[in-house]
């Protein structure tokens, strides 16, 4: 008999195992050490996001520092302050005959003014001044398809820059000169009257 109690002993062997085997079971402490990573992670995301009061801080500081940095910073020079008046006057829209009128009415004991004995002043119309030779080409090939004639004038500034300025006149009439403008007005372009010297 002592053969049989052998062979039980060889043969399959009982295992001691629970339902905790079947799977991966980690430690308490280990859960709770993750639960406090993914706690601390979650703070920290909360904390990025900016609150209104850190917003509102924040842009009057950048509005503070910089009304500083303009006290102290050297503030560009832009020289067609000074050139554009050298160059061109402007005149306003009032007929000159009318003014003319108004000047010698107020005061019937002078003598008339010399602007009105003198030859009638012509006028240019500036619908643009373009950089490129390209963009002054355009305007000027939209301004022929409406009938008017205009032209393209190279101009050289200051500092070596060349300006395309797009030209209609001169117009030595007021009918002629308020049609031009209307026609550039009803194209939605901005003019500039100029007065030749």
């Amino acid at each position: 008999m002592t053969s049989r109690s052998n062979n039980s002993r060889r043969g399959a062997s009982k295992s001691k195992t629970t339902g905790k085997s079947a799977g991966v079971s980690l430690p308490n402490w280990a859960w709770l050490l993750a639960g406090l990573v993914i706690g601390v992670f979650a703070a920290f995301l909360a904390g990025l996001t900016p609150s209104a009061k850190d917003v509102r801080t924040v842009a009057e500081q950048v509005k503070s520092s910089s009304g500083d940095d303009k006290k102290t910073d050297h503030q560009p020079v832009f020289d067609f302050y000074t050139l554009l008046p050298e160059s061109e006057v402007t005149v306003s829209i009032a007929e000159p005959a009318a003014v003319a009128t108004k000047t010698q009415s107020s005061k019937p004991d002078q003598k008339p003014a010399a602007t009105a004995t003198s030859k009638p002043k012509k006028y240019l119309l500036q619908a643009g001044s373009f950089r490129s030779a390209k963009d002054a080409e355009r305007l000027r090939a939209q301004l022929l398809l409406e009938g008017l004639a205009p032209r393209v004038e190279k101009v050289s500034v200051g500092g070596g820059e060349t300006w395309h300025r797009v030209q209609l006149g001169p117009f030595a009439d007021r009918v002629s000169l308020q049609s031009a403008q209307k026609v550039l007005a009803s194209q939605n372009i901005d003019s500039l009257l100029l007065q030749l010297k």
